[in-house]
């Protein structure tokens, strides 16, 4: 039988192999590239909500508060639509995953149906949408999950269909049951719901 070593055992190890050492630090400064790239690029928007009156180092840091920030909102919705990289778009969307968000439902749809480039910022739009998604725009949740051209995004979708008490969202469940895309999550979210009833 083997002997087991300890995380600590392992480390003490591995920082001993000279390859992993320079591994890791070439990890660590590719990291800290993109995290430098990703800052530089936010800043006008970070510049922005700041002097709005929101002390935000990054735009993260919305999704990482309990206060809400209804007065942000409005900022954050005419930023999206600016021509910022991928992830920051995506990280300003989920920012817009907030019922007080409602007001920029067709913005938001309307950047999720014309986002081809990124499937980061398609992401956050399908997180943004399913989070302030209602019976009222159910009808079209349900459109968007059944466009294949959408892809792996639809599963950021079903969340709203998931909690509509609207017919039609569990009916559209049961149909989309059969797409590959979605087969997975759709069979995990009917017996939750089979559970509740």
């Amino acid at each position: 039988m083997k002997k087991r070593i300890t995380a600590a055992e392992l480390m003490s190890k591995l920082n001993a192999d000279p390859k992993f050492v320079v591994q890791r630090a070439k990890r660590e400064e590719e990291h800290q590239k993109r995290v430098a790239e990703f800052r530089r690029a936010e800043a006008p928007l970070v510049e922005e909500l700041r002097a709005a009156g929101f002390a935000v180092e990054s735009v993260g840091s919305l999704l990482n508060t309990a206060t809400p920030y209804p007065k942000a909102l409005p900022i954050l919705l005419e930023h999206l639509q600016r021509p910022y990289p991928g992830d920051v778009r995506e990280v300003i969307a989920r920012a817009l995953a907030v019922p007080e968000a409602k007001f920029g439902w067709d913005v938001l749809t309307r950047l999720f149906r014309d986002e081809r480039d990124d499937e980061r910022a398609k992401d956050g739009l399908a997180v943004a949408i399913a989070a302030i998604a209602d019976d009222q725009t159910i009808g079209e949740v349900i459109a968007l999950a059944r466009d294949p051209q959408h892809g792996s995004s639809r599963l950021l979708l079903l969340s709203a269909l998931e909690r509509s008490r609207d017919p039609r969202a569990l009916a559209a469940l049961m149909e989309l049951e059969t797409d590959p895309d979605l087969v997975k999550e759709i069979r995990v979210i009917l017996r939750r719901l089979k559970r509740k009833r």
